[in-house]
């Protein structure tokens, strides 16, 4: 005859895993409730984005971007709450899209207006710069070879095709990049390119005209002046030093002077690359 103390702890355990399999039940029955729940009131009209505002669009089609947002905020999480309600909707996730999509934009922020209104601020890169490939069909100023022509911001990334008409507004960068379709590449690292344009800068302060520049290599370089001279440096010492290196040799070939066929310089280059040491040479 079995002992009724051996029993008793047997049915208290059962028992204790009854209730908690009730309770465990419960609790996920109040969870999917509660979820429902939510995904009812996710799809509340009076929550739902009705309207997309977008500001700061210049060039950038605004049935472009609303259409860039409509997809994003299209569909449910999970099959059950809507993305395109006001307290839901995939903010990051839009903002990287914009970004991602649109080279010409710089910045975006994306907040909502009420409980139905989402607006869309963008800052547009600007063309400070143009990034042309080489094409052996068309003749430069520099003697050069130049192809299709891409708009360029203060930081080098490359946003958008140049016209054909862009002409010589904007100073011609060349090199560092290859391939058919360079729109969203970065010239050379921000850090780099800035001191790049602030040397071209400071030579226009001292009436030196930059036509091109020319990355021979990502350490070697090339400035073709608008009357023809050519200065070739290096990253190899600070920029200022060679800024200071140009203004030294300024007595010996006039950098600034509009020379012609009829009226040709003593030097067409000036080579920069070996410390104080500067190089003219007629090629």
């Amino acid at each position: 005859m079995r002992n009724n103390s051996t029993l008793r702890p047997s049915k208290l355990r059962k028992r204790r895993r009854k209730i908690l399999a009730i309770k465990s039940v419960g609790i996920l029955l109040l969870l999917i409730a509660f979820a429902f729940l939510l995904s009812w009131l996710s799809k509340i009209s009076t929550i739902q984005i009705a309207e997309i505002e977008v500001f700061g669009n210049a060039t950038i089609s605004k049935d472009e971007i609303i259409n860039a947002v409509k997809k994003e905020t299209s569909g449910e999480y999970l099959m059950l709450f809507s993305k395109n309600s006001i307290f839901l909707y995939p903010k990051k996730t839009i903002k990287e899209k914009i970004l991602s999509d649109f080279k010409k934009v710089e910045k975006a922020e994306i907040n909502s207006k009420g409980l139905k209104i989402i607006e869309v601020s963008l800052i547009e890169r600007k063309p400070d710069f143009m990034w042309c490939s080489i094409d052996e069909k068309i003749k430069t100023s520099s003697g050069g070879y130049s192809g299709s022509c891409y708009f360029m911001d203060k930081e080098g990334v490359i946003f958008s095709s140049a016209p054909d008409f862009s002409g010589n507004t904007h100073i011609r960068y060349y090199g560092l990049i290859d391939g058919a379709n360079p729109i969203g590449e970065i010239y050379m690292p921000s850090e780099k390119f800035k001191g790049v344009a602030n040397l071209i800068n400071s030579l226009k302060d001292l009436g030196i005209i930059t036509a091109e520049f020319h990355a021979e290599s990502e350490n070697d370089y090339k400035i073709y002046l608008k009357n023809g001279i050519k200065i070739i440096f290096d990253d190899k010492q600070p920029l200022d030093k060679t800024l200071g290196n140009i203004e030294s040799v300024l007595g010996e070939i006039d950098l600034r002077h509009d020379y012609s066929a009829n009226n040709p310089p003593k030097y067409n280059t000036a080579d920069f690359r070996f410390g104080n040491k500067v190089f003219l040479r007629k090629e």
